[in-house]
């Protein structure tokens, strides 16, 4: 237990919790752009595990991580505009449409890794050019600043830099109005001449972007391999933060820190010399956290509800 409590009490956990909670941050910013839009996209899973072997194909043609990066971003949009085309175009029911994300993004992942590298469970590159690391080097010289804020991955910067921006688009712009405006009253929003749909679909671009980012960390950052239904499951956790933060890009964040600490522990613990404790026990601690986290968002809500009918 004390080897636990250390490895928890040390800054290097810093580093943990930012590598696991960067790709649910993401994911989750852009579930949650579409959201308050009106448009509840529950294929962040799929899209994410899109984003991932896009990315890493592309670099290993290309020899170019950017040149990944773009290409996860263009497929990923594009099959967003695509669930969006099928919900506002064909009126199919948006859920029905984020669950064919999901199926899609699992099975074209492994058909797309068959054909193209000959494997099926997963692939190692060997040429890989993976994301870079950062590091400041105004901080390296005092040392609880270089074990915080040097040697992360570019995109954990970009995810707490996006994490920022999206607060500021809500509330300081415009677009951020009409967003608004459109996902709490879509008559209300057409009498005052916002175009509902544009609005909608640019919603959905920017969610295809942020999964994009989130699968392209988790193959050519985290990792530097793709392995069939990599996600794991992070998709479905972004989309319990999207409801944990009630619309709030600041509770966002706090939600992704939460998984992101949750998965450390669970790492700390799996790795800690002589551990005692079931690996199943310790493999559900993610998501047991998760069940905890939207019963507390529901109780919420009711709490709310009675103080409303009280006024």
């Amino acid at each position: 237990m004390r080897d636990y409590i250390m490895d928890l009490l040390s800054l290097n956990i810093i580093v943990t919790i930012f590598r696991y909670m960067t790709p649910i941050l993401l994911a989750s910013l852009g579930g949650l752009l579409s959201d308050i839009s009106g448009v509840l996209n529950i294929g962040l899973e799929g899209l994410m595990l899109i984003g991932a072997f896009f990315a890493i194909m592309v670099n290993v043609l290309t020899g170019s991580w950017i040149l990944g990066i773009i290409a996860a971003v263009f497929v990923c949009v594009s099959v967003s505009l695509l669930m969006g085309f099928c919900s506002m175009g064909l009126k199919v029911d948006i859920l029905v449409a984020g669950f064919a994300v999901n199926i899609f993004g699992s099975g074209i992942t492994i058909l797309l890794m068959s054909k193209v590298f000959g494997v099926t469970g997963n692939f190692l590159p060997r040429n890989l050019n993976n994301i870079p690391t950062i590091s400041i080097k105004a901080f390296e010289n005092v040392t609880i600043l270089d074990k915080v804020f040097n040697g992360h991955n570019l995109m954990v910067w970009v995810a707490f830099l996006a994490t920022i921006l999206c607060y500021i688009v809500l509330y300081y712009t415009p677009y951020g109005i009409y967003i608004r405006a459109t996902g709490e009253d879509k008559e209300v929003a057409l009498v005052n001449a916002i175009s509902v749909k544009k609005v909608q679909y640019c919603a959905l671009v920017m969610t295809g972007i942020f999964t994009a980012f989130a699968g392209a960390f988790l193959s050519t950052g985290i990792t530097s391999m793709f392995v069939r239904d990599m996600t794991g499951g992070i998709g479905f956790l972004a989309l319990a933060v999207v409801f944990f933060a009630n619309r709030n890009p600041k509770l966002v964040f706090i939600g992704a820190f939460f998984f992101g600490l949750t998965s450390a522990i669970t790492t700390i613990i799996q790795t800690t010399p002589n551990n005692k404790i079931p690996s199943q026990f310790i493999e559900i601690i993610p998501y047991t956290a998760t069940i905890i986290s939207l019963v507390a968002v529901a109780l919420r809500k009711k709490y709310s509800n009675r103080i409303r009918l009280v006024k």
